[in-house]
């Protein structure tokens, strides 16, 4: 499947708005979400397990599902 997003011209193409970031962003969520796995994921993105679970802090994800609330209550315990 090919999805092509046309974004407004008034949208910088620098910084977080590149295509690859873009693409990253939306697979995390899809996996966040669990409407992919996570080989899944790593077959879109052609990238290790490794480097796929190094990415998701960068949108705010972990591998463990955990929310953030889930999280902070085990910092904190």
């Amino acid at each position: 499947m090919t999805l092509t997003i046309d974004l407004p011209e008034t949208i910088p193409t620098s910084g977080n708005f590149q295509p690859l970031y873009l693409k990253n962003a939306l697979i995390a969520t899809l996996y966040n979400a669990g409407n992919i796995t996570e080989r899944e994921a790593c077959t879109i993105l052609g990238t290790t397990r490794r480097e796929f679970e190094d990415m998701l802090p960068q949108f705010g994800l972990s591998v463990l599902g955990d929310t953030q609330e889930e999280i902070g209550q085990e910092l904190h315990a």
